[in-house]
Parts: C-alpha cells; structure tokens; sequence
C-alpha cells in the first residue's frame, strides 16, 4: 500500500494515520507553490514570443505619428496590441514573484514545524498557520493557471496568422500547458476550498473566537473595524491600491457568509464562492508583487530606472484587473465609478511608459532560442529569414513527392531534388 503515512494494523484490520493528517497538505502546498511560479514563467513565454515579434513585425502606416512618421509602423505600437501584451507581460511578473513569496511562505512553515516537533515553542503553531497556506496555495494555483492559460492564448492571437504556425512556438507551448487548469485540483473545485476556509475563518472572527493570527483573519478584522466608518482608497497609492483588493475580499467573505446564514443552498452560492476565492487570490498577487519591490533585496540588487519600470509593471497589473472586476470594487465602495473610469486613461499612460522597455523585459527572462523554439521570437529578431530556412531547409516533406495519380502503385518516393521552394 504504499504504507509511509499510513497503514492496516495486521491485528484488527483498522486504518491507522501516521501523525497529523494535517501534515499532507504540506506536499499540496509546496506542489502548487511551485505551479504558481511555472505559471509566470510559462506565460512569459508567450509574453517574450509575442513582444519580440510585434516590435519587428510592421504593418500600416500612422498619419497620427509626429512628422507623420516614415515606413509602416511596428505593431507593437498600437495600443490595443498593448494592452493584450503589456498586461500579459505584468501578469507574468505579477506570476512570477507571487510564486517566490507562496515558495518562500511554505519553507518558513515547515522549518517552524521541523522546531516545534524538536521541542521548540513558537508564537503559532506551524499546523494552524498550515490551513492558511493551503487555502492560499489553493487559490492561487487556479487563478495563476487560468492567467497563464488565458494570456498564452493572447500572445498567440496577437501574433496574427503566424501565431496559428508550430514555428511561433506559442500553439505546442499553450497545448501542453492546459492541462495544469484541471490536475492538482481543479480549478472551480479549488475555489470552494478557498471560500470555505475564508468562510470559516470570518465566522470565528465574528464570534470573536480565538483565532490564529494570520494575514486572512487581519484583513478581515480590519474591514469589521471600518465597515462603519466608510472607505477612503487612493488608487494612485500603490499600498492604497493592496488595502482596496483586501477590503474587497473581505466585504465579498462577508457577503457570503451572510447569505450562508440565510440558509441560501450551498449550490446556489457556488458562483459567489467563485468571485470569492478569485478577490482573495487577486489580492494575495497584488499584495506579494508590492511586498517584493518594498524588500530591501530588491532595492539592492535594482537600479532606481529599472525599479521605477517594474513598479509601473505592478501598477498596470493592479489597476487592469481592477478595471476587469470593477463591479466587485464598486459594490465594496472601494472606490467610486469616477475612479473606475479614470483608470482607463491611466492604463493608456502607463502603457507609454512600459513600451520603450517593452523587448529589454522580455529579455530580462532570459530564454534561449533552443527552448523558445520559435521563429517569431528569436532573440537576434531574423524572423522571416528563420520561417524559411524552418519551411525550404529544415522540413523533411521537401525530400519526397507524393504521386497525385490515383493508380500508382508508388504514394510517395524520395527526391533528391532541391527544395520546392
């Protein structure tokens, strides 16, 4: 059976567990940890495929251009490419470090519990902050998929007609990551496990009950504690724009709860659990990018320019999904629709000033070409010379010639002839 966490006791045939049952979710969270953080780096991927491509790649001419510019103009420089792209690159980074922290988060819980069975006394026991980090790996391991998923899909339509081809890279790459929407826990299943957590704990911290202190139940005193007393978000903060998504989640737990109380069917709540989990998880991303541009590493290892580029990357991210879920926002009294509306405009403006480091970001991954394995984002930007040399050169059917006669008893035969091309 496999015995090593549990086993039948010979004598009396019975189940037996090995120490705390709690104790499996650890294996849980450190897979969807790392999940999480293929999840940036599958969809930077695409990201770096299709900015490459829509810099080199031009088409039209704009006669809004300053001396209405000479040529045609890169693709890139639409702003709808944009902002299918550019958002597409923030998420990536957004994936990215999200991933580190959750990794980071699952180590320092295990070293905890690692004391306490030695006999150390800790400030919380590392089995009650365990649930949280589940709930948190759960969320995030179905928001972080669905991203990646969705945004692959992106950077392949936005690559045109060549994005259709196997030589961009980005159709192979976008099938074998499907599948992560649905194994490890499927994604809807997963956001129930969120919402029950996040229910449970609002109910323990309603009832004023002894709760762990963690990030979820902090959040969800601080809304208790100014529910009354209205809301104030400046969403030109960046610690204002993380206090909104927190005020969020914490208003739709409540929500919920409320209508549970009411005695509403589980199944009718479904879609609530959904929005729900997807708030926490968005908040959760938001607050880690933040968190990982305030650590002083970070500001170490960076320059004061490059720090300034990724910030805008983490406003751009921030502020589009709040765009994408400005009903939630509205609803929460985060902020008012006039604000709502204004975002767009500083959307746009932001976007300007990613684009002049639009290709150095996407370098800034680092991937090969051998692993890329695409025509459209090489990184010496000889596209059109690579998509020959992959259809005249590389491809086996220019060695043989099929006999269009339907009587031949020969299909097809081997040409030594140059390619037909």
């Amino acid at each position: 059976m496999l015995a090593r966490f549990s086993r039948i006791d010979p004598a009396t045939n019975k189940y037996v567990r090995a120490g705390s049952p709690n104790l499996v979710y650890g294996t849980l969270v450190f897979v969807r940890s790392v999940i999480v953080m293929q999840a940036g780096r599958a969809l930077a991927r695409g990201a770096t495929i299709a900015i490459r491509y829509c810099s080199i790649r031009r088409q039209f001419q704009d006669h809004d251009a300053p001396n209405n510019g000479k040529g045609e103009n890169p693709v890139l420089n639409y702003m709808n490419v944009q902002y299918k792209l550019l958002n597409c690159l923030a998420a990536s980074y957004a994936l990215h470090f999200t991933g580190h922290v959750t990794m980071q988060l699952y180590r320092d819980n295990q070293n905890k519990m690692d004391q306490e069975a030695n006999g150390a006394v800790t400030e919380q026991s590392g089995i009650n902050l365990l649930a949280d980090l589940h709930a948190t790996s759960c969320g995030l391991k179905a928001l972080a998929s669905s991203i990646a998923a969705e945004g692959l899909e992106t950077c392949r339509r936005a690559c045109g007609g060549h994005g259709y081809s196997s030589f961009s890279g980005i159709g192979p790459w976008y099938a074998d990551y499907l599948p992560l929407r649905t194994f490890d826990g499927e994604n809807d299943i997963l956001g129930q496990q969120v919402a029950r957590y996040l229910l449970k704990s609002a109910r323990q911290v309603l009832n004023d009950e002894n709760v762990a202190m963690n990030d979820t139940t902090k959040i969800l005193k601080h809304f208790l504690s100014r529910q009354d007393t209205g809301t104030a978000f400046d969403i030109s903060n960046d610690s204002d724009i993380v206090s909104a998504y927190a005020y969020r989640a914490s208003f739709l737990t409540f929500e919920a709860l409320n209508r549970q109380d009411n005695r509403q069917a589980w199944n009718d709540l479904l879609i609530d659990f959904d929005r729900l989990a997807r708030a926490h998880s968005q908040y959760l991303v938001v607050k880690n990018f933040l968190a990982t541009l305030d650590d002083p590493a970070t500001t170490k290892i960076l320059n004061t320019e490059t720090l300034q580029v990724v910030r805008r990357l983490f406003r751009l991210y921030a502020l589009h999904t709040m765009e994408q879920e400005g009903a939630d926002f509205l609803a929460a009294s985060v902020c008012t629709s006039r604000q709502i509306n204004l975002i767009t405009n500083t959307i746009i403006n932001l976007m300007k000033e990613i684009r002049p480091h639009a290709v150095r970001l996407v370098d800034a991954w680092a991937f090969p070409d051998w692993q890329l394995d695409s025509s459209l984002g090489r990184y010496d930007g000889h596209i059109y010379e690579d998509l020959f040399l992959r259809a005249s050169e590389m491809n086996p059917l220019n060695d043989v010639t099929i006999d269009p006669y339907p009587d031949s008893p020969v299909l097809y035969k081997k040409d030594a002839k140059s390619s037909k091309l």
